[in-house]
């Protein structure tokens, strides 16, 4: 293995366990790779709102943002493609005629449909361990065509206003995201769970975002690894140095792994990094 320059996780399955902690071996890891002088950072589809705090409290170096549209260091904004002002447009009215959720991800976070703001916080995720895969097309149904009567939202006027918008987010099933990658052939669509579409530019990725920094910082993509767990990470673990898979992860994760590690529950990431021997075994590992 070449010589590591940079460490990027997944956030939802991956760094966060499913308590929406962060382990304390895996700061104790992340603290390793610090003083090591080894880049550390999150490659995500989140918003920079909710990724901000973690970056504060375990002293990141770089979040690669809304699937590789947003990266942002400490201080700075490393690189920002927002989709055009059409194609946000085009979406929305596409939601609107067939009465779908949907949120627009800015640079300050996301706006528009209150119910998948919920569905994106923390109660929601601790309430979704729950929720047996199966019953994805009843919850898919719940939000579209029940719940979202009863919940107010922005409409299409209030949810752009002119501001840029680097990623969108739908409500759609397997079978809809067909139809959707027919009928928007300038966009790509990707998920990272069963109920909603993370909405980028054709040619991004979470794996253009890492290269983004790579160029920017000086070193190679094969001096990289990534942590993943779901389908959004397959083009990102493919394209490092180094691929780690999580335990918890769906199996055609697994498959394009290098290294498939403990669950997000069983101090996977600091087994992984002892395994490639960046970093050595915790006190409390070892008790």
């Amino acid at each position: 293995m070449r010589e590591i320059k940079a460490v990027f996780f997944d956030i939802d399955g991956t760094l966060l366990n499913s308590h929406r902690t962060v382990s304390r071996s895996t700061i104790y890891a992340i603290n390793q790779l610090k003083q090591k002088q080894i880049y550390v950072g999150v490659a995500t589809g989140r918003d920079p709102r909710f990724i901000l705090p973690y970056m504060a409290s375990l002293g990141l170096d770089v979040a690669v943002a809304y699937n590789g549209q947003y990266i942002f260091a400490r201080d700075t904004v490393l690189f920002s493609q927002s989709l055009s002002p059409s194609q946000v447009l085009a979406v929305q009215d596409y939601a609107l005629k067939h009465r779908k959720e949907l949120l627009m991800g800015l640079a300050t976070g996301v706006v528009g449909s209150g119910l998948m703001k919920f569905g994106h916080g923390h109660l929601a995720y601790r309430i979704s361990r729950f929720i047996p895969r199966s019953w994805a097309g009843l919850i898919r149904f719940l939000l579209n065509r029940i719940l979202h009567r009863f919940v107010s939202k922005d409409r299409s006027e209030k949810m752009f206003s002119g501001k840029s918008v680097y990623q969108m987010m739908l409500v759609a099933s397997e079978e809809e995201g067909k139809e959707l990658v027919a009928d928007f052939p300038d966009l790509y669509f990707t998920r990272s769970n069963s109920y909603s579409l993370d909405i980028i530019s054709k040619g991004m990725s979470k794996l253009q975002g890492i290269r983004e920094v790579c160029g920017q910082w000086g070193f190679d993509p094969d001096e990289t690894v990534a942590f993943g767990d779901s389908k959004n990470d397959i083009e990102m673990l493919q394209g490092v140095g180094y691929a780690v898979a999580m335990g918890n992860a769906d199996s055609d994760v697994k498959a394009v792994a290098d290294l498939v590690t403990k669950s997000n529950d069983q101090d996977g990431i600091s087994f992984a990094l002892q395994k490639m021997g960046l970093i050595t075994e915790s006190e409390g590992e070892r008790q």
